[in-house]
């Protein structure tokens, strides 16, 4: 389930959870289990800025070769 989390999903419930964190009141078990889900939201969200930063560095290298080529076209 959480591999089909969007981005802002991901991220909207994380800073639920910093907040019910900082917020405090909560038994110790329960903070610890919002600790662990924030981990792997964490972990969501860098691997989807990371695929996104890949894809726009992809999509950059292919404009430039692009261009190189019409430039060295007759």
């Amino acid at each position: 389930m959480d591999e089909q989390l969007s981005f802002e999903d991901a991220l909207n419930r994380l800073e639920q959870i910093s907040r019910s964190l900082e917020g405090g009141g909560l038994r110790l078990e329960e903070g610890i289990a919002l600790f662990e889900e924030g981990i792997r939201l964490a972990k969501i969200c860098n691997e989807r800025l990371n695929s996104a930063e890949l894809k726009i560095s992809q999509i950059q290298n292919f404009s430039e070769q692009e261009l190189e080529s019409k430039d060295e076209s007759p």
